[in-house]
């Protein structure tokens, strides 16, 4: 029999994410040096760190396959919110090429069963993970950039944010809703718990909002102008404790001209996939790794 038939897929406990993180370190290493690319991940126990919130997570279901007892590769799939969505989708380079990425894709569609939709991010230059991506039914919906670096500028007089807390919620879903058609609630009360979401707040409401959440890493925004969500960024920028990371979808063509004119550079281009209900923003926004 050979070695492959012996992975099994199982659900992911706490007590997989050292093995979890070094795989997902070694694979997604892999194939962003072999296109020229620094990873994402500074290093093992980085990995490790966004591994173990994963499993720790309620909303969050997370897939290993198993060999042995040996965990060869790893999948998240955020499934507390109507949109589903993979993350972290990992294989260990020295098993790749066995169809564990796709098994364990499969298990992640079947996993989230009628919902509405499911989505993913994933890095453009990996033109294997689209091709496999694009068989199970996703489509490209988004071309993105990640870009990278200190808004070149301070907020201007008058600007005001704050912090948003759980009496917050139905006023953002329904900013979400208007931009999206979707709300991604359950992700942003997780967020109150582990992060500290921030609202751009203009005439008494919520007019934007996002989150740090590593370093200078950004999870997803939304705004009802290109105004409020700029001023967003800027406050967002003196906050962090590192150079801003955040998806840019490029057809927007004032937000990624706006992200250039501030000193930010493009670090890599990504690719946002759907597979079911999809609908065309109505409004300026950026996605996180997920959607």
């Amino acid at each position: 029999m050979s070695r492959d038939m012996t992975v099994r897929l199982r659900p992911a406990v706490v007590a997989d994410a050292d093995a979890c993180g070094r795989t997902i370190y070694a694979a997604f290493t892999d194939v962003d040096e072999r296109h020229g690319f620094t990873s994402l991940f500074t290093s093992v126990q980085h990995a490790t760190h966004v591994a173990k919130l994963f499993t720790e997570l309620a909303s969050m279901h997370g897939m290993v396959a198993d060999d042995d007892g040996r965990v060869l590769g790893s999948a998240f799939l955020d499934e507390g919110d109507p949109i589903k969505s993979v993350a972290l989708i990992s294989v260990d380079p020295a098993c790749q090429r066995q169809a564990i990425g796709r098994r364990l894709m499969q298990a992640a569609i079947a996993r989230a069963g009628d919902a509405r939709s499911v989505r993913l991010v994933q890095e453009a230059f990996n033109t294997h993970a689209m091709g496999l991506y694009a068989s199970l039914g996703f489509e490209v919906k988004e071309p993105l950039v990640s870009m990278m670096g200190r808004p070149q500028s301070m907020p201007s007089a008058g600007t005001t944010s704050r912090m948003i807390t759980t009496a917050d919620l139905d006023e953002c879903a329904a900013l979400c809703r208007r931009v999206h058609g979707v709300d991604r609630t359950v992700d942003l009360q997780d967020a109150i718990k582990l992060f500290t979401p921030t609202a751009l707040v203009r005439d008494g409401r919520i007019a934007a909002y996002s989150y740090l959440v590593y370093g200078g890493s950004l999870a997803w925004g939304v705004a009802e102008s290109h105004d409020d969500l700029e001023a967003l960024l800027l406050v967002l920028g003196g906050a962090a404790s590192a150079p801003l990371r955040f998806n840019v979808p490029t057809r927007d063509t004032r937000l990624f001209r706006w992200c250039l004119a501030h000193g930010m550079r493009i670090d890599r281009p990504l690719t946002l996939m759907a597979r079911g209900f999809y609908q065309e923003p109505r409004g300026p926004y950026f996605p996180s790794g997920f959607y």
